[in-house]
């Protein structure tokens, strides 16, 4: 055939302009192919996926450890604190004076006991005689006089108490950070009367009779003259001023006392139910910014029901034998719910069976899961003031609305359960895990105390070969599965696309070579051109 003076055979043309269809036969090899393609491919993603599912049943963490006590008291602990309560107390009292008219009674006794030859005119022994008057009936010489003797006292309170929030909102008992002028009043008289407190009250007075008159007491005169004084100062002494300043600290060893006011961390009172006959809670609020916080139960407790006691328990500082300065950590006490009691405003105490004693108050009171069931209150003590029966707590409700009447809503965040879920990895001894997130920890809460021991024996753990934690097999940590699958993916779907488009210019070809008559096409002359078609 002629065209444009170039002679184009039917095969040439179909070389030049256009592929040459495949065979049927060749079409349904090429899609055999393809097909076995995709179904490997297919296989492979099954597969991988498969091994995927198989690696994170095979390193699932087992079942985590129960809730014993000590689980509960590692978990709580972080959240509880001590809290130590610093009062500076101006108290005064008159000073004691001899009217005129005592004096002119002791005159006329020390004149009859002249006259009947019974004291010599000796000044040293008219004084001693004077002395021996007095002391033997000190209220009937003495009265209150106008001037006022004041006296700074130094008073200090320990307790414990846990944050209820994690900015730092704590809850403790009123009775330990809210000392009322009655009570500071009634403690110094108490004070007084302190074995030691009168050894020392003894010296004193025998040395200031000595300097002003040259006598020395006997220690009968000495027992009378402190007996009088404690009975004027429990008479006339009035609490004029009261300053409170509060420290708290938590640890596995916290220094109580000058130690804790010099490196404490502070907090204020925000509210305090009265003592009596109020329900015995206050709300504090640290200086804190992000820290550990306890969960609170929800619904009634039943008697027989768990209760675990963590706090820090000490004898106060007015007591005998405690010191100021002291050691003091937190403790453990387990038991069962026993008792409750009604009291007079209202509301009802519970009792347990945990050993509560001085320091535990305003400490937690927690329920098998290591929710909060209350705060601890008081204890019950026989005629000789020794503890003697089950300790008491107020019940979370009372907990619950005094928070929400301080607009405190309770709550344990993120804080709280990144250290949750690092007691779990100590569990199953994966140590590394433990310490990717105690490290989390860290940088959230800088006051969090605990963290600075775990971190150390978790990397003593894992420096001693004792690290048990498996291999990830998820995500980035297994690069070849996760890869060869998603490679394997997008290959299958590059596929399935080509294939398609494949499909859709096969049909166009067809169509186009199909043709069998000649195209009448308008030539840029207006003449007609004759297209040529081939079979």
């Amino acid at each position: 055939m002629t065209l444009m003076g170039r002679r184009i055979s039917v095969t040439s043309w179909r070389e030049e302009g256009l592929s040459r269809r495949a065979s049927p036969r060749e079409g349904m090899s090429m899609e055999r192919l393809v097909t076995r393609l995709v179904l490997a491919l297919l296989a492979l993603v099954v597969l991988a996926n498969a091994a995927l599912f198989a690696a994170v049943k095979i390193t699932q963490d087992p079942v985590p450890r129960s809730l014993d006590g000590q689980r509960i008291f590692a978990a709580s602990r972080p959240a509880v604190v001590l809290i130590q309560a610093n009062y500076a107390v101006t108290a005064s009292f008159p000073e004691p004076t001899v009217p005129k008219s005592s004096q002119d009674r002791l005159d006329q006794k020390l004149i009859a006991m002249i006259r009947a030859g019974r004291l010599s005119l000796s000044p040293a022994a008219i004084d001693q005689a004077a002395v021996n008057l007095i002391l033997d009936n000190p209220d009937v010489y003495f009265v209150p006089g106008a001037n006022r003797i004041n006296d700074d006292v130094g008073l200090v309170s320990s307790g414990s108490g846990f944050f209820a929030t994690e900015d730092g909102y704590l809850v403790t008992a009123a009775h330990v950070v809210s000392a009322s002028k009655d009570d500071i009043r009634a403690l110094i008289v108490d004070l007084e009367k302190k074995p030691a407190r009168l050894a020392e009250g003894r010296t004193e007075v025998q040395r200031l009779v000595r300097e002003q008159s040259g006598i020395t007491l006997n220690d009968s005169q000495l027992d009378k003259l402190i007996s009088w004084q404690d009975r004027w100062v429990d008479k006339y002494a009035t609490i004029d001023k009261v300053d409170a300043k509060y420290y708290l600290a938590s640890g596995s060893a916290v220094e109580a006392g000058q130690h804790l006011m010099d490196t404490g961390t502070r907090l204020s009172l925000v509210t305090a139910e009265p003592v009596a006959p109020g329900r015995d809670i206050a709300i504090m609020k640290a200086d804190v910014t992000s820290v550990p916080a306890l969960a609170l139960s929800t619904g009634t407790p039943s008697m027989g029901a768990a209760a675990y006691v963590v706090g820090y328990p000490r004898r106060g500082y007015l007591e005998e034998a405690a010191q100021l300065d002291a050691t003091v950590a937190p403790t453990l006490s387990s038991g069962k719910l026993t008792d409750q009691r009604a009291m007079d405003s209202g509301w009802t105490a519970l009792g347990t069976s945990a050993q509560v004693t001085h320091g535990n108050s305003g400490g937690p009171v927690l329920d098998a899961n290591g929710r909060v069931l209350g705060v601890v209150s008081f204890m019950l003590t026989n005629a000789q003031g020794v503890e003697d029966g089950p300790g008491f707590f107020v019940p979370v409700d009372i907990v619950r609305t005094t928070l929400a009447k301080a607009s405190v809503k309770p709550a344990a965040g993120t804080l709280t359960g990144l250290y949750y879920q690092a007691l779990s990895q100590d569990d199953f001894h994966h140590y590394r895990h433990e310490l990717a997130l105690l490290s989390q920890v860290q940088t959230l809460s800088a006051w969090h105390p605990y963290v600075r021991d775990a971190v150390t024996s978790t990397q003593s753990a894992v420096l001693s070969g004792k690290d048990q934690t498996p291999p990830v097999l998820v995500g980035l940590q297994l690069p070849g599965l996760e890869v060869l699958g998603i490679t394997a993916l997008l290959t299958l779907l590059t596929l399935l696309a080509l294939r398609l488009r494949r499909r859709g210019r096969i049909k166009a070809r067809a169509v186009a070579v199909a043709a069998d008559v000649p195209e009448l096409v308008a030539s840029p002359n207006g003449a007609q051109k004759e297209t040529i078609s081939v079979s």
